[in-house]
């Protein structure tokens, strides 16, 4: 514990998202004493096309910390420990020497090595290689072959977006192999920057959401690496979740601040929540619609395309999630603003509300494709069965409906492959928590109690608690659990027959979008 009265300690957490980039300072309460919050600038030249702009990141995010300083009224010395939560699977690299960026970020939705991840999962090679993973659980039975003889690349994972990328910069590529570059998601560069390059590090957390990492053997997957062609040398080194990241340097906001937690954004959401038991269920539904399940020590090896990641590594205990996501929530939700459907996204529940159903009309949030258990880059967004008496709440209800069914079908998948019984109840955050409509159908829906948080950002709120535990302002995690908050709870109606007719066609609908911008 240290030598300070507890009523003096001061959390500084900061939440990387795919759409808002937040900083909040909570103290041993968890109160939030001071935020600060900006809109990530993504750039889109074109589709398929989005990156970050590592200065103006690195300008955000400084921007954002002070202002959050500057509203708790504290000054840079009252901040007792930092922690850090990213998006994952952004990356950049940079020159070891000197740290001169190479490229933007290519973020976790950019699509342009589609054709590239394709070829991959057909390659001789990579049939090859399932076929020797198949092989080699039928003798052993060990879940890791069971799990590379079915895993399948997508867009979502850094190491096919950067074996694209090298091998259209052969030259970045050659330097890359020399050891002359080093590669990094976005809290791997934070980290970087923030300790004046002193340390090139990530955590198991980030890592196993890269499609680097074996989560059997919890290291760098060299098998992948050397499939593609890749230089092991650009990665760095992994550290627990809770670990001593360094000091921030005095230069950036006028004094050290140690970094004592780096973790990645989904898995923070569920430390946030207090998700510490196996069969907990957590949903975020912000830039995407995550569905996640802590599945205890183990991974969890799947046939169907979820996730297996490491959630957190504290010391010897290492738990697991598995995870499934939709890529387009907050893509469709704007774009129904855009479009004129409501005038502003507050309005969509009441829109929603106004009709008993969607008048047989479904959508398929597909901008970026549909992700497990569809796996299907190339299928398309659309409304389906729009009729002379569609009206826009119809639509808008659709819209809403098709989270909530996505979700749905990702929790249906999990549960059809975990052998251990799940939680009543789903703890949700993220922006579309705000909407009654969604929170409630989905209690409906999944015949659950859903638990919205008090705090929507439980992924700033999870990194406060991972840094908090690290520097013993907090003991356990026990004494966590006593400090989390719900705004409201929905009970289900138990009318999960009424929309099984429903869901049903909506993933009919889903079958008519499938295959579609496949350049033929």
């Amino acid at each position: 514990m240290s030598d300070k009265s507890k009523s003096s300690q001061r959390i500084l957490a900061v939440d990387i998202g795919t759409t808002t980039l937040r900083c909040q300072i909570y103290d041993e309460r968890a109160n939030v004493l001071g935020q600060g919050s900006q809109k990530l600038k993504v750039l889109q030249v074109q589709p398929g096309h989005k990156e970050i702009d590592p200065e103006s990141l690195w300008q955000q995010f400084t921007e954002v910390v002070a202002s959050a300083i500057k509203e708790s009224e504290t000054a840079g010395f009252g901040i007792d420990v930092m922690g850090i939560s990213t998006h994952r699977g952004s990356f950049t690299l940079w020159e070891k020497n000197g740290g001169k960026v190479l490229h933007n970020f290519i973020t976790w939705q950019d699509t342009r090595a589609s054709a590239y991840v394709d070829s991959v999962n057909k390659s001789l090679s990579y049939q090859v290689l399932k076929s020797g993973a198949k092989f080699l659980h039928l003798i052993t039975r060990q879940n890791r072959w069971k799990m590379a003889s079915v895993f399948k690349f997508s867009t979502q994972q850094a190491v096919v977006r950067l074996g694209w990328f090298l091998n259209d910069n052969p030259e970045i590529k050659r330097r890359a192999a020399a050891g002359e570059i080093l590669f990094g998601t976005i809290d791997t560069w934070l980290i970087w920057k923030l300790t004046g390059g002193r340390k090139h590090v990530t955590d198991y957390s980030n890592a196993s959401a890269t499609g680097m990492f074996d989560p059997f053997v919890m290291s760098w997957n060299w098998i992948y690496f050397t499939l593609l062609g890749l230089p092991l040398c650009v990665l760095p080194d992994i550290l627990d979740t809770c670990e001593d990241y360094g000091m921030c340097i005095p230069d950036i906001f006028g004094t050290e601040i140690p970094i004592r937690c780096v973790v990645a954004d989904q898995q923070s959401a569920m430390f946030g929540h207090c998700c510490f038991d196996k069969g907990d269920i957590k949903c975020t539904m912000g830039t995407g619609t995550f569905m996640n399940i802590n599945v205890g020590n183990n991974p969890l090896p799947s046939k169907t395309g979820l996730y297996s990641l490491v959630c957190w590594k504290i010391k010897d205990e290492v738990v697991f999630v598995v995870e499934g996501n939709a890529a387009d929530t907050g893509t469709s939700v704007e774009w129904g603003k855009a479009i004129g459907l409501y005038d502003e996204v507050s309005e969509s529940s009441s829109l929603a509300k106004s009709v008993s159903d969607s008048n047989s009309t479904y959508f398929v949030p597909a901008f970026s494709g549909i992700q497990a258990p569809i796996n299907d880059d190339t299928a398309c967004c659309a409304f389906i069965d729009i009729k002379p008496t569609t009206s826009r709440q119809h639509l808008v209800r659709a819209i809403l409906e098709s989270f909530v069914f996505r979700f749905k079908q990702l929790l249906d998948t999990a549960t059809a492959e975990i052998k251990f019984p799940l939680s009543a109840g789903i703890r949700v955050d993220g922006g579309v928590g705000n909407n009654d409509f969604v929170v409630e159908f989905l209690a409906d829906l999944t015949n659950r109690h859903v638990e919205v948080a008090e705090n929507l950002d439980s992924t700033c709120l999870g990194a406060a608690f991972l840094a908090g535990l690290q520097s013993g302002i907090w003991e356990s995690k026990d004494s966590l659990k006593k400090l989390r908050q719900c705004k409201k709870v929905c009970e289900p109606h138990n009318v999960q027959d009424k929309y099984e007719r429903v869901f049903k066609e909506w993933e009919m609908s889903i079958n008519r979008c499938k295959r579609w911008n496949t350049g033929t």
